[in-house]
C-alpha cells in the first residue's frame, strides 16, 4: 500500500481539519495509507486514531492559531523539512500532501529532499501567499500539483500567479448524502425554553471577525423590532486564539447592549453540530470576507436547511440565489434583516429552498466526485 504523508498546521477542530480527515479516509479507500503530521495532539489526532490513521508530531511546525507572522513560519523551515523527509523514509511515502500553503513550505521542501511528489491543498482565499511574488515563486518550486476547494480560490490563485494554471485543479469537498438522512434534530426548544411558536435562526462558524457574527446579531436586533417570535443560536468557539477570544467577548457584549439576552444563545463549540443545524428553521452564514467553501454551509445544504448567506468567495457555488437559498451583499445587516423577514413569514418557501439545497448538494458535492478527483490528482502527480 502506497503511503501519503499529510501535513497540517493544527489539530484543533475546524472546517479544513474536518475536510482533511474526510480526505484521508477517502484516500484509504483508494488504496493509500495516510499518515498525519501535526505540531500537537488535539481533535484531529484523536479522530485519526479512531480511523486507524497513524500520526506523527512535529512540535516545531508553525501552528495555524498561534503563529501567523511570516518570520515565525520560515524560522524552523529547513529543520522541519528534514524531519518530514525522515517521516517520508520511515513510512516509505510516495507523496507529501500539505493541507495549507503555509505547511507547503515545510512539506514541499521535505518532499524535494526525499525525492517524492508534493501536493498543496488550498482552503483559504483571504491573505493568500500567492499574492506575494517571492512566496508564489517558492510555492511553485515546492509543489507538483495544487488543489483548491472552489473555483473562486482557483481564480484568485491564478490571478496572482498565472503560472499555476498548468498544475491546479478545483476539487469540491464532498460527503455521502446518506450520512445526513438519520440525523435527529437537537431539542433546542426544550433545552433553552424557546416557545414552539418561535422561529429559530442559527449559525455555525469559528469566532473570528471576518465570519460576520456581529453583522448577524445586528440584523437579528432589527428583525426583533418587527418580529418578536424569533430566537438566535450561535454555535462556535474562539479555538484558543487571542484575537478570536476578544471577538467572542465582543459578541457577548453586543447582545447585552442590544437587550437581546433572552433571545440569543451562545453554545460554544459542539461535536453534535449536525443535530443543532437540523433544529434550525433558518441557517445563516454571512462572512464579510471571501469564504472559500465553508464546510458548515455544505452540511446545511445536505441537511435540507433554509439558507441565507453572503454572496462572496465560493459561497455562490454552494447556494444558488433564489433556488437553493438566498444570497445577500456581505456586511449588510439591513439586507440580511430583509431576507430573514421574508423567510420567517413564509414557511412553505423555506421548505422549498431546503429541498433545492439538498438537490444541489447531491449533484455538485457528492463523496464520489471527491473520491474521483483525489484519485485523478494523485495519479497525475505520481505519473509525472
Amino acid at each position: 500500500m502506497s503511503c501519503v504523508l499529510y501535513v497540517n498546521p493544527t489539530s484543533i477542530h475546524g472546517g479544513a481539519e474536518e475536510v482533511l480527515l474526510h480526505h484521508m479516509t477517502v484516500a484509504q479507500e483508494l488504496g493509500y495509507q495516510p499518515v498525519l503530521v501535526v505540531p500537537a495532539s488535539g481533535w484531529l489526532t484523536d479522530r485519526c486514531r479512531t480511523e486507524g490513521i497513524p500520526c506523527e508530531l512535529l512540535p516545531s511546525l508553525p501552528d495555524a492559531v498561534t503563529s501567523d507572522h511570516w518570520s515565525y513560519q520560515l524560522r524552523p523551515w529547513p529543520l522541519n523539512a528534514i524531519a518530514i523527509a525522515q517521516f517520508v523514509r520511515k513510512w516509505s511515502a510516495v507523496l507529501v500532501h500539505s493541507n495549507t500553503p503555509r505547511t507547503a513550505y515545510h512539506g514541499g521542501l521535505g518532499a524535494r529532499l526525499s525525492g517524492v511528489k508534493a501536493v498543496t491543498h488550498v482552503h483559504d482565499i483571504v491573505q493568500l501567499p500567492y499574492a506575494v511574488r517571492p512566496k508564489a515563486w517558492l510555492l511553485f518550486q515546492l509543489t507538483d500539483w495544487t488543489l483548491v476547494v472552489s473555483q473562486a480560490v482557483e481564480r484568485a490563485v491564478i490571478n496572482y500567479a498565472p503560472k499555476f494554471r498548468s498544475c491546479i485543479q478545483t476539487l469540491y469537498n464532498g460527503w455521502d448524502l446518506s450520512l445526513y438522512h438519520h440525523v435527529l434534530a437537537a431539542d433546542i426548544r426544550t433545552l433553552f425554553q424557546v416557545p414552539h411558536t418561535s422561529v429559530i435562526i442559527g449559525t455555525v462558524a469559528a469566532m473570528t471577525p471576518w465570519k460576520g457574527q456581529d453583522v448577524l446579531i445586528e440584523a437579528f436586533r432589527l428583525l426583533r423590532m418587527q418580529v418578536p417570535y424569533v430566537h438566535l443560536i450561535i454555535v462556535g468557539g474562539s479555538q484558543g486564539g487571542k484575537r478570536q477570544s476578544a471577538y467572542e467577548a465582543q459578541l457577548h457584549q453586543q447582545v447585552i447592549d442590544a437587550g437581546l439576552g433572552d433571545a440569543v444563545t451562545f453554545t460554544g463549540w459542539r461535536e453534535d453540530v449536525w443535530a443543532w443545524m437540523k433544529s434550525f428553521d433558518i441557517f445563516v452564514h454571512v462572512p464579510i470576507a471571501p469564504d472559500p467553501l465553508p464546510t458548515a454551509l455544505l452540511h446545511a445544504c445536505a441537511l435540507g436547511s433554509t439558507i441565507v448567506a453572503s454572496a462572496i468567495g465560493g459561497i455562490p457555488e454552494i447556494v444558488l440565489d433564489g433556488k437553493s437559498g438566498l444570497l445577500i451583499s456581505p456586511n449588510d445587516a439591513h439586507a440580511l434583516c430583509t431576507a430573514l423577514t421574508r423567510l420567517v413569514a413564509n414557511p412553505e418557501y423555506r421548505a422549498e429552498l431546503g429541498r433545492q439545497a439538498t438537490d444541489h448538494f447531491s449533484r455538485r458535492f457528492s463523496r464520489q466526485q471527491m473520491k474521483e478527483g483525489i484519485a485523478f490528482v494523485y495519479q497525475q502527480c505520481l505519473s509525472r
